[in-house]
């Protein structure tokens, strides 16, 4: 039996020898994989994402780069600067019933990673130059009522419980990191990984923890 084991592992960690004359076919292969792969997700966004995302959107800078389309629920405006990049797929969400149009605004040269989830009743602004990591949420409302009688008749958010979240520029923020209403977050500041932000952030800080407490100042460099 413990021979039958022997040569079962055997078997599971051998590999197949490769002869040097194969090798070059075998890359050539692989690359032409690679730029078949590349090429089809360049005319995807050319053909589909970014004239899809121009239509919804209230406006798209240049230079937009993004892998699929975003999942929009609601109705509102959804602004991007040029060279935004949308890595993967994310979550824009509009809350409906507010009195006036919610707006998420994403500026120039700003990444936002795969799976964020942007919720506005209000505004969320994130300026210049920002790194959103994958999994971040930005909420500038909580979703629901506090009030336990209102939660129970599925009753909305009133719109003098949402207030807008303001990112400013060259602002990082690690990855499932939490944002919630009210919070504006200073330029240059860091948010650390796993954050949960619940009051503003002074420019060039850096905060971590739940709730949100500066650890560091840093020492900001001229550009």
């Amino acid at each position: 039996m413990s021979k039958l084991r022997n040569m079962a592992k055997l078997i599971a960690h051998a590999g197949l020898p490769l002869p040097g004359p194969l090798r070059p076919l075998i890359r050539a292969a692989y690359r032409a994989g690679v730029l078949a792969v590349e090429s089809l997700a360049f005319a995807r966004k050319v053909l589909w994402v970014e004239p899809v995302l121009r239509s919804v959107c209230a406006s798209v800078g240049r230079g937009l780069r993004a892998e699929c389309l975003p999942y929009m629920r609601g109705n509102g405006r959804l602004t991007l600067g040029d060279q935004v990049n949308l890595s993967g797929r994310s979550c824009f969400y509009f809350l409906h019933g507010m009195p006036a149009t919610p707006a998420i605004t994403i500026g120039d040269q700003t990444f936002i990673g795969n799976g964020c989830t942007l919720a506005a009743a209000r505004e969320i602004r994130i300026g210049a130059h920002c790194l959103i990591s994958t999994m971040v949420r930005i909420h500038d409302n909580d979703g629901h009522p506090l009030d336990p009688g209102r939660r129970l008749r599925h009753e909305p958010i009133r719109a003098d419980e949402s207030a807008p979240v303001i990112v400013e520029d060259n602002v990082w923020i690690g990855a499932g990191a939490t944002i919630l209403k009210g919070v504006r977050i200073g330029r240059d500041a860091v948010i650390g990984t796993g954050a949960v932000v619940t009051d503003d952030v002074p420019p060039g800080a850096v905060v971590a923890g739940n709730p949100a407490r500066v650890v560091k100042v840093l020492e900001r460099s001229a550009p």
